[in-house]
């Protein structure tokens, strides 16, 4: 890893992990290919059905114990099941495990209003969607046209019918009443960090501080606009698939020392015994967080998860 990776990404990856994190992360960024995963798309079947055809193509599968409706193929990969019926008819939906774990974090309750501020890559839409049943109002806002246009074409595929679209620039209001939603998805634009692989350095070769950065920049500015259309007392959930401090943690301080309207919520707790998950780190160079940042959720690579952060924030009355 030393001899390929930019020397300051190694060195901030030893200010972060142990030793054995260290071996864990080496091993995943050299994983010829990573394991496929799935979601059963409840709006058009449910896990019996999906588990049985499987068995039925002697297609070897694992539930993924800490998520509902979430599958990982053990031997097989992907192009196993082009073919499948469920797959053309979009009962099922590839997408990485962690990936879901910022929607499941969100307590939804009847009939109310969500706001997905960036969108893309529109698998997280859909999983609302799904969860919520088609029965309550979804906005979903990503900047891209063309982007706008292939998640159309996806939750139109997985039978999502409760889903406005909309085409603006998040670092500016996406909307124009404030107080208007009751859930707000932050998956920020980030340097995505987790697509590191030592066996194909096109993924990593751009890689810069320059880019975590402005990536920082950029977040802090989305949540700055957006963040008065949530109504007093309901969820936001931050997250990125990124392990830099600077879009993570360092996000999470400083909306708490800035934005005196959001509590933390502390999600670290229902993993607590789960190794491949791993609190917030305390401090980072000279920057040292706040003790509630400890709420937030760092995920490790490992054979069932990716890099993933996630914080969850409640909007509260100012005294």
């Amino acid at each position: 890893m030393l001899d390929k990776l930019p020397l300051k990404l190694i060195e901030r990856l030893k200010l972060i992990y142990t030793e054995d994190e260290l071996e864990i992360i080496e091993n995943w960024f050299n994983i010829p290919y990573r394991k496929t995963s799935f979601r059963v798309n409840t709006i058009k079947s449910a896990n019996e059905e999906i588990e049985k055809i499987l068995r039925g193509k002697e297609i070897e599968f694992e539930k993924i114990s800490f998520l509902e409706n979430w599958y990982k193929l053990i031997n097989d990969r992907e192009k196993s099941i082009w073919d499948l019926e469920i797959y053309k008819e979009w009962k099922i939906y590839l997408q990485w495990i962690t990936s879901q774990l910022p929607v499941s974090f969100l307590d939804f309750k009847n009939w109310e209003k969500v706001l997905d501020l960036t969108a893309s890559p529109w698998s997280k839409t859909s999983q609302i969607s799904a969860k919520l049943t088609n029965t309550w109002e979804i906005t979903a806002n990503e900047i891209s046209k063309i982007r706008l246009e292939k998640l159309k074409y996806t939750i139109n595929k997985q039978g999502c019918e409760n889903v406005v679209l909309i085409n603006k620039d998040a670092t500016q209001k996406v909307f124009e009443f404030d107080n208007y939603f009751d859930k707000i998805l932050l998956d920020a634009p980030c340097s995505s960090e987790w697509k590191i692989n030592l066996n194909n350095d096109k993924i990593w070769s751009n890689w810069s501080m320059w880019n975590i950065k402005r990536n920082y920049n950029i977040q802090k500015e989305i949540i700055k606009n957006n963040i008065s259309l949530l109504k007093v007392g309901w969820e936001f959930i931050y997250s990125t698939c990124t392990l830099a401090p600077e879009e993570n943690e360092w996000v999470v301080h400083f909306l708490l020392c800035n934005y005196k309207d959001l509590e933390i919520i502390d999600i670290s707790s229902k993993f607590e015994n789960n190794p491949k998950f791993k609190k917030w780190i305390k401090k980072f160079g000279e920057i040292v967080y706040r003790k509630d940042v400890e709420k937030s959720l760092r995920i490790l690579p490992s054979e069932d998860t990716e890099w993933f952060f996630v914080a969850k924030f409640r909007k509260i009355p100012l005294s």
